[in-house]
């Protein structure tokens, strides 16, 4: 008796393992699906760690390492894009517009030229810097 449920125990496990290897041969998963497949990292421009499945900042755990988010051996797709930065990811069509192209950190940098503020010390009231 209990051999027979071992027997079909194990045929329903190989049968699932199957049909999972089927599927993931199908789906055609040679890409990223999104932010969540970058892990969290260190984002050197805010000095923060960067949740990239919540995208949010955080403070970095004391004896945490963590891998710069410009990295290129980040994961293996490389370096996280510009769309999985907070800060970023509202400008994407500006950025587009304006034809910026390069690498994550020099089109944040460009953004955040262009979209700089001036703020008054004692009432914190803040103006856009016209060029």
């Amino acid at each position: 008796m209990r051999k027979t449920v071992y027997v079909l125990l194990f045929a329903a496990v190989s049968h699932a393992a199957v049909l999972g290897a089927d599927n993931n041969a199908q789906g055609g998963s040679d890409g990223p699906s999104g932010c969540c497949d970058w892990p969290s990292c260190y984002d050197e421009r805010t000095g923060l760690c960067l949740d990239t499945c919540l995208n949010t900042w955080t403070q970095c755990p004391a004896k945490l390492f963590l891998m710069n988010c410009y990295s290129q051996y980040l994961s293996p797709f490389g370096e996280l894009p510009l769309q999985c930065f907070p800060d970023a990811s509202p400008h994407l069509q500006e950025a587009e517009e304006l034809g910026l192209t390069g690498p994550p950190a020099k089109i944040r940098a460009e953004l955040h030229k262009l979209n700089a503020k001036n703020c008054h010390p004692r009432t914190g009231i803040c103006r856009p810097v016209i060029p």
